[in-house]
């Protein structure tokens, strides 16, 4: 069976003026359709999710094997890094990323947040539940 983790990454236009989110945000659909289009093949349906009334691209990906080795994950981790820097360091500027990806272990989770206007939708929080 193997370390199982859950994943959870956004990708939305990095703007204050919400009246500049449609372009960036259509442009994403573009880029996912293109440049992005393994990643998009792979983790697509069920795991990705247009969520067009926040301009938002949503990845749910749970109980999968997320190893740094993998070619799947590594075009993945690839494609989040191409939305964090500037386009003159060969990177796509308009957007932030946020990505979280908690293991198996309680110690084990990983988070990150980039862009400007970066909104930190997604974190992690540890709680405890009893359901007697």
């Amino acid at each position: 069976m193997g370390y199982r983790s859950d994943v959870m990454a956004l990708i939305y236009p990095d703007v204050k003026n919400p009246s500049e989110e449609k372009p960036l945000y259509e442009q994403l659909k573009v880029l996912m359709n293109t440049t992005f289009k393994s990643v998009s093949d792979e983790f697509g349906d069920p795991y990705m999710e247009w969520v067009d009334d926040k301009c938002v691209l949503q990845f749910d990906i749970s109980d999968v094997k997320w190893y740094p080795s993998y070619p799947d994950v590594q075009k993945f981790a690839q494609m989040m890094d191409s939305f964090n820097g500037t386009e003159d360091e060969g990177h796509i500027p308009g957007y932030c990323t946020e990505f979280v990806r908690i293991g198996e272990d309680s110690g084990d989770a990983d988070e990150d947040h980039t862009g400007d206007n970066n909104q930190y939708y997604l974190s992690v929080r540890r709680s405890i539940d009893c359901n007697l």
